[in-house]
């Protein structure tokens, strides 16, 4: 067994635009590897980090997650019969409007790939030398069992927050799966996520099936080969699971993403024992992110241990509390009016609709669909309807009126949950006033950013030192402790990022450091964090 490495080449792409065509990223089926120098050093000569989109932000993250529809004009709609008309209105389901978590689960996801690529490497092994008659080579990505797992992230919210079809806009920019060419006669499939939907009252053999069904679908197979060696050539859990594990190696997958995990039945029986998956992400170091509801993710989280692994937080319903970017949403959802009269935005228009959706997206086009259809309708039998209070609630009532009581328990919820976070708030000042240490965050922010300066300096010289070791360890004690040790003399913030690596060097070379003496330490004469943040000295 031998680590497998390459040299590949990197193409030439503007910061803001991704290496593959649109075609390419949802294209099923393997894609060729184009790989992007990333600004980050560690990430410099690994296939699987810089062969993957960079997060997108900005315009181009706006733009990737609205899906307009086609505009119709009053022309356009007088030659329509009624029933013409109605179908244009359906297609309000198929529009997409920006939502505010997507920016945070856009960068989350590319660090929670990343993270996992970063744990792992490929090793090569020649199978004659393992008692196979073939010269073929066996390639596998492994991670070393003693390393710490990496954390996913967990997207959670109100069902219909647009928690799924964010996800699937997410990944429409990345190729499912990338092939590497080390060598004309090699290739190394890369699957970069897979998404596996639970399904109702799936236990978790059934979910390593799904998991053998989503490669199938990642690599195009016609027939099922890897669903049918998961589910039927495995007689027992652990077997599935030791499968599942070996398909995570051979293929390089990044992620796992398991949406709609409050079908997933919880019965606390062995068979449904979450700790089992998470001896695949100890053993593979792929990362696992989960999507769906906060019951759901309570339960399935309860012990510390797994809910550590499920990483960061995206709260995708926190914008239907924010009734500034409601009302962003209904003046952009009126760019699609199916009226003889155009209405425009107003407080009582958006303060209706609020109360009626609870602020969920998916509730929201749902209803203003319903409104432009009944208008059709009433507009067909010679009535014009106006559009205002009354005539919302009626249609609202009339369609969604099961839903009403679920839209009051929302917003009921929503009621306390602030009032509880307000209450928290208040009793966590009144004991940091007792128990919060003092802390000098100027100081903190200030030796922060001259710590990055320093490495990037002091690896010019020493490049057999990664980041990690300039901070924490060096050949006698400590590489960070002697940026410190350098940073603690020089208490007014005078010493050039130069001057500071020339010192630590010094250090490293075991050469005597002239000592400075000690100078009274000042008050920084403003107490503005964003002073010291912004500041390039």
């Amino acid at each position: 067994m031998r680590e497998l490495n390459w040299v590949y080449y990197y193409s030439n792409v503007e910061k803001d635009q991704n290496q593959y065509t649109n075609e390419e990223c949802t294209r099923v089926g393997p894609v060729d590897a184009k790989y992007v120098k990333s600004s980050n050093r560690d990430f410099n000569n690994n296939p699987f980090i810089e062969a993957l989109p960079r997060p997108r932000d900005g315009n181009v993250l706006l733009n990737a997650y609205t899906v307009p529809i086609p505009s119709l004009d009053a022309d356009d709609l007088s030659k329509m019969s009624v029933n013409e008309q109605k179908a244009t209105v359906v297609s309000l389901k198929n529009l997409r409007l920006p939502l505010s978590f997507q920016k945070q689960l856009e960068f989350i996801n590319y660090d929670v790939i990343v993270s996992s690529y970063m744990l792992r490497k490929s090793y090569v092994w020649d199978t004659n030398a393992i008692g196979e008659s073939t010269d073929k080579k066996l390639i596998k990505m492994k991670g070393k069992i003693e390393d710490s797992a990496p954390s996913g992230f967990a997207l959670l919210g109100y069902s219909g927050c647009g928690k799924s079809s964010s996800l699937k806009q997410l990944f429409d920019n990345i190729p499912q799966v990338i092939m590497h060419h080390p060598d004309p006669g090699t290739s190394i499939p890369q699957i970069t996520y897979l998404v596996v939907s639970c399904m109702p009252n799936s236990n978790f053999s059934t979910l390593y099936r799904q998991i053998g069904e989503a490669i199938d679908n990642a690599l195009g197979n016609t027939e099922p080969i890897y669903e049918v060696m998961i589910n039927k050539k495995c007689k027992s859990l652990a077997d599935k699971q030791l499968k599942v594990c070996q398909l995570i190696e051979m293929f390089s997958i990044g992620t796992i993403v398991m949406d709609e995990i409050q079908l997933i039945d919880f019965n606390s029986n062995r068979e449904n024992s979450y700790e089992g998956l998470l001896g695949i992400v100890n053993k593979t170091k792929v990362a696992l992110s989960v999507v769906g509801t906060d019951e759901a993710y309570k339960k399935l989280f309860t012990m510390l241990r797994n809910a550590r692994r499920a990483g960061d937080f995206i709260d995708a319903s926190a914008y239907t509390t924010d009734k500034d970017y409601f009302n962003m949403l209904v003046n952009m959802l009126l760019t699609w009016q199916w009226l003889d009269t155009p209405i425009q935005w107003s407080k009582e228009l958006s303060d209706t609709l609020y109360e009626c959706s609870g602020g969920i997206i998916n509730m929201l086009i749902w209803l203003y669909k319903w409104i432009m259809l009944e208008y059709i309708d009433s507009k067909s039998k010679g009535k014009i309807e106006t559009i205002d209070k009354k005539f919302i609630v009626r249609v609202n009532n009339k369609h969604f009126k099961q839903l009403k009581g679920a839209i009051d328990i929302v917003n009921q919820a929503r009621t306390e949950e602030l009032e509880d976070e307000r209450i928290l708030t208040i009793a966590e000042e009144e004991k940091n006033k007792y128990q919060m240490p003092e802390s000098n965050i100027s100081n903190m922010v200030y030796e922060s950013k001259m710590m990055t300066k320093v490495i990037d300096l002091v690896r010019e010289i020493y490049v057999e030192f990664d980041s990690d070791s300039i901070g924490k360890a060096t050949r006698s004690d400590s590489i960070g402790k002697a940026t410190r040790m350098v940073l603690e003399e020089d208490v007014n913030h005078r010493l050039k990022p130069h001057e500071v690596a020339k010192q630590v060097i010094a250090i490293l070379n075991e050469e005597p450091v002239k000592p400075k003496r000690k100078a009274t330490r000042r008050t920084p004469a403003s107490k503005n964090i964003c002073d010291y943040i912004t500041d390039d000295n």
